[in-house]
């Protein structure tokens, strides 16, 4: 039997697994980085409401497609829903990203637009011509045969796919990022705490107030919440590939610092009993994603 560090009941080994503190989907890997104390059902319920308000945040994606970090789906599609013209044309479309987080073609939008001083209908392939007198009919103009819209109808040549370099985000973005991403973070420092300082920790006040507030949070609903604990976070943009975790003591506190990419920095504060427990020196905990 084991007790699950979040619903707090006692199960039967099978129902536990390998849970990584660093978040699979951000690369989390290696024995030192792994949890065993969360059952499956509290896995899954926190993936969904907890893990979920991170990994869905537009700039959590571009970091992943970044860096080539894979989920169950391969890497992220970080351009999904922006729009962008395509090359040096008006037509208005999104960038296709494969499972390996290539940028490997241009979906465009269906529209119609004026091009070198002609109307321009954009369709799809399979069954442009019906889309073309759909919308001349709807334009009230007359439809035409398929064979005379198949001879007008031309391709833009080999695609031309961009290489991104940097994407700038705006700081309301980064604002809100953090909103989202605290909850996951914490998730993790808590984790954390209970793997290098014990079962004890499990009975901290901060740490019932951090699993409670883990155990109802659900980022789809509460997009306004209060912390269970005092933390700072900011913006630090030294970028790199790694994301850690350390534990600190200061006073009469425990804190851990994580460290997202270089980009983000939060210190949260985990306990207010530091004389409770035996802080190690060992208490590093990074990966390189």
């Amino acid at each position: 039997m084991r007790q699950c560090i979040f619903c707090m009941q006692w199960k039967e080994e099978k129902e536990f697994n390998r849970e990584h503190i660093i978040l699979e989907a951000l690369g989390g890997k290696g024995d030192k980085d792994i949890c065993l104390n969360v059952c499956t059902t509290c896995n899954s319920s926190l993936g969904t409401r907890v893990d979920a308000s991170l990994l869905n945040q537009d700039i959590t994606k571009y970091m992943r497609y970044k860096f080539k970090i894979k989920g169950k789906n391969g890497v992220p599609n970080p351009f999904r829903g922006v729009e962008i013209k395509y090359a040096d044309t008006p037509i208005i479309g999104e960038l296709k990203v494969n499972k390996e987080g290539k940028i490997d073609g241009f979906r465009a939008k269906y529209q119609e637009l004026e091009y070198n001083g002609k109307k321009l209908i954009v369709g799809p392939k399979k069954g442009f011509a019906q889309y073309v007198n759909s919308r001349l009919i709807a334009n009230g103009m007359d439809s035409l045969t398929e064979k005379y819209i198949l001879e007008n109808k031309f391709e833009f040549g080999k695609p031309k796919n961009p290489h991104i370099e940097y994407v700038e985000f705006p700081e309301e973005i980064k604002e809100q990022y953090l909103i989202y991403a605290f909850p996951a973070m914490v998730k993790m420092a808590y984790e954390y705490c209970f793997v290098m300082l014990g079962e004890k920790y499990l009975k901290d006040c901060i740490a019932v107030d951090i699993r409670n507030f883990l155990m109802k949070y659900d980022y789809k609903k509460d997009a306004e919440y209060y912390s269970p604990t005092r933390v700072s976070m900011e913006w630090i943009n030294e970028e790199n590939r790694e994301i850690s975790l350390k534990i600190q003591v200061d006073n009469n506190s425990i804190w851990v610092r994580i460290v997202l990419w270089g980009m983000v920095l939060a210190d949260i504060c985990m306990s207010e009993e530091a004389f409770e427990y035996k802080v190690t020196e060992d208490n590093f905990l990074c990966i390189e994603t």
